[in-house]
């Protein structure tokens, strides 16, 4: 029988066995857990990181198309957006912190370099499990080497194109930018906007094996897959006509007290743009310093108004092709008319008395349209604006679009019939849309799709020509013909008389529309749209142009402002055409 005392000596030894028990089972347990965190859990990033030592992965960068315009006698290529080398800097904030590096001593030697706040620099350094931190696009080779002197651990670059604009803000609302979407880089608006997946290319990799010191192992695996550029675009503009159309735009903006203006010049037999501008525009290589980022919408294919009286020859064209007026019928004109429970007037005011279609046409008048879109019905005025155009987009290769809205057929009223015949109420259009209508008129009767790209030139060398596409026949050749003369007669002996050049037959249409009211039902009284569309010479028109400015007070029409900015940019276009008066 084992006494008391010996029960106790054995007791401690007990304790120690114990102790050393749970020591090694904690031992061992963290044993496992290390195990499976290494073998499992970060199995990955291990196989990763030794792919890393053993391997070589490089990006390879496709080069951007670049955007031309040529140059109408000669066919040389002018650049219009081009690509520069330029450098991406990036942090590894877990390389950096690791190194034990002083953040705040880092964040004050690039602060200078970067332009950017010391307290944003270390925002982004303090990351200790980031491996990939931008910090600033597009830094020249004299910045990167000012950065790359200061020896930091961490701070890597990569080569960044950078998209160039060399004519800075000529045709800037066709181009649109290359700007930043958060860290992805895409065209944005007009023509970048656009053709962004034919512009930007498909980017390539390397993959192979490296040695034991780093280097490439030529007999080892490899993938390569190469880079594919953009594809290079010739625009339809022509240099010379979108200059001159520019700089009378801007002008006329700001002599007439606008508060901006649009234009453009379409060739119609193609629907070829030869220029197209806003007024404010922008320079893209600066887009970043614009305050105000509406300026990059492009307003000939975005705003949206009423056009007002230079939709006049649309419906009398219906009404011309459906046989029901000719330019001789005559209607009389009381100076108002009752339409429901509105009155409309003229838009000067007076009785024009016994008038023909014609002298509907140079008086502008509301009362005339009235009677025209009454002849035509409700069906007949909605299919016919269909047919211009009017219900669909324009088609044209500009990014983005805003389509027209003219409301449902089953909810036009009598009210809705007889003011669309002077523009106003029931639609509402863009410039592009207007004038790829117009075009109609300009060529026999055919709608053409208008288009800015004239060109392709695909990576491989191989040219795609953009053939012209007529969209549909929308009134009759010798209907067309009557028109024109009419519109002719508009601006010889009508209120459109600003815009006639002796001796050429142009055709043409103002435009005096009013705005709505933004806190109120009806119209705003002081804020006035004005346009002008026109062509020439009749016989073989070579350009329409349209013409448009947004007021916000003045006593303004489409007759004294809109006009005369059409006529001067008629008089340079039949001077560089070298057009012969045919009168």
């Amino acid at each position: 029988m084992v006494s008391k005392r010996k029960r106790q000596q054995f007791k401690p030894k007990e304790a120690r066995i114990k102790f050393l028990l749970v020591v090694v089972f904690i031992l061992a347990a963290a044993c496992v857990v290390r195990l499976l965190d290494l073998q499992v859990l970060k199995y990955k990033s291990f196989v990763a990181l030794a792919e890393g030592q053993h391997s070589l992965k490089e990006s390879l960068i496709s080069e951007r198309g670049k955007i031309y315009v040529q140059d109408r006698d000669s066919g040389d290529l002018f650049p219009l957006a081009i690509n520069e080398k330029l450098n991406l800097v990036y942090a590894v904030p877990k390389v950096i912190q690791n190194s034990e590096s002083n953040l705040e001593e880092i964040a004050e030697k690039l602060e200078p370099l970067l332009e950017i706040s010391k307290e944003d620099l270390i925002a982004k350094l303090e990351k200790p499990d980031d491996l990939y931190e931008p910090l600033k696009h597009e830094i020249d080779d004299e910045t990167k080497s000012k950065i790359e002197e200061l020896e930091i651990p961490g701070i890597e670059f990569q080569p960044e194109p950078h998209r160039f604009y060399p004519e800075k803000s000529l045709a800037s609302h066709v181009l649109g930018f290359v700007g930043y979407v958060g860290d992805l880089r895409c065209g944005q608006y007009g023509v970048e906007g656009h053709y962004e997946e034919m512009l930007k290319g498909k980017p390539g990799h390397l993959v192979g094996e490296r040695s034991a010191t780093g280097m490439w192992v030529s007999i080892g695996n490899m993938d390569f897959v190469p880079a594919q550029n953009g594809d290079d675009l010739v625009l339809t503009i022509d240099r010379v006509v979108q200059y001159k159309v520019e700089k009378e735009l801007a002008s006329a903006v700001q002599n007439y007290g606008a508060i901006k203006g649009s234009a453009i010049v379409l060739d119609s037999k193609s629907g070829e743009i030869l220029a197209l501008a806003n007024f404010p525009n922008f320079d893209p290589n600066l887009y970043s310093e614009v305050e105000d980022a509406n300026v990059f919408k492009n307003s000939t294919i975005y705003d949206l108004y009423e056009p007002g009286s230079v939709l006049k020859p649309v419906l009398m064209g219906a009404a011309l092709n459906l046989g029901l007026v000719g330019p001789h019928t005559t209607h009389d004109c009381a100076g108002s008319v009752e339409v429901g429970k509105y009155t409309i007037h003229t838009s000067d005011m007076k009785a024009h008395g016994t008038e023909t279609m014609t002298e509907v046409l140079e008086n502008s008048c509301n009362v005339g349209m009235v009677f025209v879109t009454q002849l035509l019905g409700i069906d007949r005025t909605y299919d016919y604006l269909s047919k211009f155009g009017f219900s669909e987009l324009s088609g044209v290769d500009l990014d983005t679009e805003v389509p027209n809205t003219i409301p449902p057929e089953e909810k036009w009223n009598e009210v809705d019939l007889a003011t669309c015949g002077f523009g106003q109420g029931a639609i509402t259009v863009t410039p592009m849309r207007l004038i790829t209508a117009f075009s109609a008129i300009a060529n026999g009767g055919e709608l053409v799709q208008p288009h800015i790209v004239k060109k392709i030139i695909h990576s491989d060398g191989s040219e795609e020509m953009i053939k012209p596409k007529v969209v549909r026949e929308v009134l009759s050749p010798s209907q067309t013909a009557t028109l024109s003369a009419m519109m002719v007669s508009a601006v010889k002996n009508g209120v459109a008389f600003p815009a006639y050049i002796p001796g050429y037959r142009i055709a043409g249409k103002t435009g005096t529309a009013q705005v709505p009211a933004r806190d109120k039902p009806g119209y705003d009284p002081d804020k006035k749209i004005t346009s002008f569309v026109g062509f020439g010479p009749i016989d073989d028109p070579k350009f329409i142009i349209l013409v448009k400015f947004n007021f916000d007070k003045g006593d303004v029409w489409g007759a004294t402002t809109a006009a005369p900015m059409f006529k001067r940019l008629a008089q340079e276009l039949f001077k560089y055409y070298q057009i012969p008066p045919s009168e």
